[in-house]
């Protein structure tokens, strides 16, 4: 039996204009009810889901929010971050020298600021930090504490300059790196230890449930992890290639209510997994 959904969002649970459908709404709702536990999983910082976390209901106890690919884990209840891996000003140096051969520019997250050294951050950087809704700020790499730690670190650039970097470092960058394109223009990166995957483990040991209990649904190549973690891995139809090959069930898109679909599928047939 299905004991805890994971709904990666953007591609996923909200439409391409961001909005929630009421379909998605309303399945989310029975399977709560039921008692099944929900986790949102999103590349997103917390404060930016938490329209969605209250719209759905979800700002409750036994419930959870995945935010910068699984640098941070929250507790809906308390709003409180529970878990997560960081990383420091030196990781974020070492991958700025990294990229320096390259037409791309190296920002930083925290959950409650965008970091840049440039003093005109180019188109990207700028529309990435709109995106995530955090100021963007400007920093000297020397005079950021030591202790100050960052969720993700992201190479923003033209498509063709990302698709260099991918051609050339990625293997590089994962040595060291849990290393991502989650869209043309952007490659997210992470610690190591840092993924939507490794957060669904650590939710399922605080809950003490197994990988058969979990159902995840999602679309990019950052949801990999995720699915390659639970016992239904679910696909949107608007998925990349790549991440079919790791569901069990492909569901609709997100503009024709996907998430709703499995989860009333799921419902339907008693909380079990279904073909």
């Amino acid at each position: 039996m299905i004991k805890l959904i994971t709904i990666d969002v953007d591609g996923t649970l909200v439409t391409p204009l961001k909005r929630l459908s009421k379909k998605n709404i309303e399945a989310i709702d029975r399977a709560r009810d039921m008692g099944v536990h929900i986790a949102l999983a999103s590349g997103r910082p917390y404060h930016s889901m938490e329209k969605y976390i209250r719209r759905l209901g979800l700002n409750r106890k036994g419930h959870f929010t995945v935010c910068q690919n699984g640098s941070y884990i929250f507790d809906n209840a308390t709003g409180k971050a529970i878990g997560g891996n960081f990383q420091t000003i030196d990781d974020l140096k070492k991958l700025d020298d990294l990229m320096t051969p390259y037409d791309v520019e190296v920002s930083a997250m925290d959950d409650i600021g965008f970091y840049s050294r440039h003093k005109e951050p180019n188109f990207y950087t700028q529309m990435d930090a709109a995106i995530n809704q955090l100021k963007l700020t400007k920093i000297d790499y020397d005079k950021v504490a030591k202790d100050k730690d960052f969720g993700r670190f992201l190479i923003l650039g033209s498509r063709a300059s990302i698709n260099k970097v991918l051609k050339n470092k990625l293997k590089i960058l994962n040595e060291d790196y849990y290393a991502v394109q989650t869209a043309p223009f952007l490659i997210e990166v992470m610690n190591k230890k840092a993924n939507k995957g490794h957060a669904v483990k650590l939710m399922a040991e605080m809950l003490d449930i197994t990988p058969d209990e979990i159902m995840s649904i999602g679309n990019e190549k950052n949801d990999i992890p995720m699915l390659e973690q639970t016992g239904f891995p679910v696909a949107m139809a608007n998925s990349v290639d790549e991440l079919k090959k790791h569901a069990k069930f492909i569901t609709k898109s997100n503009l024709q209510n996907g998430v709703a679909y499995a989860i009333n599928k799921l419902i339907d047939n008693n909380l079990e997994i279904f073909a």
